[in-house]
């Protein structure tokens, strides 16, 4: 099995080069810290599977579990371990039991474990066995889009003014709609957030918007509280049509 997939990669920039550390000793952390008789499997993904990475992109991995017995102490690792290194780590976790019925169980990653199963394809396993998705549940696009954008008015948002999370947060969750938007209308839409915002046409999408946030990041309240205006506007649109 090939675990350091990273090996492939040509021209590796310094900030991927530091991603690859980080990575590397997440793993170690968890195999350290969890009975290997409790993991299936560890997954990488986001911005570092994707190349995306910028001075703010953490390193993610996803553990998948055999049972629900060591939830708990992936809370604790996140607490010691999250801005022990740089690139910050980011330590995920499901149960085999919670991707097997799309029920998450309390202590778990906070994306539904059905959004997990659809992006397996472009994740990147650094231990265990891989997962076969048809043995797995999938929730429908149509659901998918609701939850996202339900969670985006009334958690993402919220915490975002309450001072709770970081603008960046909020961008984040914006490719994941646009993302959902394209399965939905039957698209296949890219894995990668520029490749992503090139293929939507419609100009007003916050997706571009959100882009030029991304690779130019800002302070400046007035624009952010802008842009989240007209995220607002847009998400009711989108919610409306649901209905």
């Amino acid at each position: 099995m090939k675990y350091e997939f990273w090996r492939d990669w040509k021209k590796k920039t310094k900030l991927e080069g530091e991603g690859i550390k980080s990575m590397k000793i997440a793993k170690k952390i968890i195999l350290e810290n969890i009975p290997r008789s409790e993991i299936i499997a560890i997954y990488a993904k986001g911005s570092f599977v994707r190349r995306e990475m910028t001075k703010k992109s953490d390193v993610d991995t996803i553990t998948v579990l055999r049972s629900a017995r060591c939830m708990k102490k992936f809370k604790l690792l996140s607490k010691k371990y999250r801005d022990a290194f740089k690139p910050t780590l980011q330590f995920g976790r499901y149960s085999i039991k919670e991707l097997i019925t799309g029920n998450r169980l309390k202590g778990s990653s906070q994306t539904h474990p059905g959004r997990f199963v659809k992006h397996l394809k472009h994740y990147k396993i650094i231990y265990g066995v891989p997962l076969k998705a048809e043995d797995l549940f999938v929730r429908e696009h149509k659901d998918d889009l609701f939850s996202l954008v339900d969670a985006l008015r009334k958690v993402f948002i919220p915490q975002y003014r309450r001072k709770e999370i970081g603008f960046g947060s909020i961008i984040k969750q914006v490719f994941w709609v646009a993302e959902n938007e394209e399965r939905l209308a039957d698209r296949n839409p890219p894995h990668h957030w520029g490749k992503l915002e090139k293929s939507i046409k419609l100009k007003s999408h916050p997706v571009h918007e959100a882009i030029k946030f991304r690779l130019k990041p800002t302070k400046d309240p007035v624009k952010r509280k802008r842009f989240i205006k007209k995220l607002k506007v847009y998400l009711d649109k989108v919610l409306k049509r649901l209905k």
